[in-house]
């Protein structure tokens, strides 16, 4: 069964999140939430990093394996520079 946490929100919208769910979180030492609202109403809590994790891992999902974009920018970065040297030709 999941863990249900009710938490007091204060007029100024203010709130202080339980130690539990600090720690499943990892934001024992501080951090970002993001509140992610779904189409059906409910409100999904994660942390900003594993925000961009999920995303970052969709993003992998749908290049294919054989594909390096790191490697594709950086050599279009070097042919853009050399046309910049030789004087934009």
């Amino acid at each position: 069964m999941l863990d249900r946490h009710i938490v007091p929100v204060a007029k100024n919208g203010r709130m202080n999140l339980p130690s539990a769910l600090r720690s499943k979180l990892e934001l024992d030492g501080g951090g970002k939430i993001v509140f992610i609202e779904k189409e059906n109403g409910e409100v999904e809590v994660t942390t900003l990093r594993r925000s961009l994790r999920r995303a970052q891992d969709l993003v992998r999902q749908s290049i294919p394996a054989d594909v390096d974009l790191v490697g594709d920018l950086i050599e279009e970065r070097r042919r853009e520079a050399l046309r910049e040297a030789d004087g934009g030709s």
